[in-house]
């Protein structure tokens, strides 16, 4: 699905959660989904909603846009900062 943003660039989107480290694409609106990814047509730039206990689920473009506004750019898989365990085993 695409969206246009108010600044008018265009985004596609689809929801997913994460399963063994994998991402699992959903129907749109899933109340299963853990995230909402938004890439952008001209820049390829990829932005990913969190949703919340709360979060709407919905392709309404108000929702949509606030989602935007509170994504933030997909971190690699290898720029991951070491889990909590993993500190603290090397501190040991």
């Amino acid at each position: 699905m695409t969206f246009t943003d108010r600044n008018g660039g265009t985004w596609t989107f689809h929801d997913y959660r994460v399963v063994a480290d994998e991402k699992q694409d959903l129907p749109l609106n899933d109340w299963s989904a853990e995230c909402r990814a938004f890439v952008s047509k001209e820049t390829s730039t990829v932005l990913v909603y969190t949703f919340g206990r709360v979060s709407y689920r919905t392709v309404e473009p108000n929702v949509l846009e606030g989602q935007l506004l509170f994504a933030k750019p997909l971190k690699s898989h290898h720029s991951r900062p070491p889990e909590l365990s993993e500190q603290l085993q090397a501190n040991a």
